[in-house]
């Protein structure tokens, strides 16, 4: 089975796009999946909460004479 994944434009007529696109030749079927803003909204929320976590860590407990320690820290 061949997917084709097409993004509209926000004014586009999705219902109409979908009935056009179910009533071609070979189609299966048409979905439609609206793009979440929260999902890109978590993400970037949750990257700040990884990078905040990773400035509070203290080095001083960590042994930096190991070399994958070493390794590790120095990303």
């Amino acid at each position: 089975m061949t997917q084709i994944v097409v993004t509209l434009d926000k004014d586009a007529d999705s219902k109409l796009l979908r009935r056009m696109i179910e009533n071609m030749k070979g189609v299966l079927k048409a979905s439609i999946k609206k793009e979440d803003k929260m999902d890109d909204e978590k993400t970037e929320a949750w990257i700040s909460k990884m990078k905040a976590l990773s400035n509070s860590i203290d080095s001083s407990i960590i042994d930096m004479n190991d070399e994958r320690t070493k390794y590790i820290m120095e990303k």
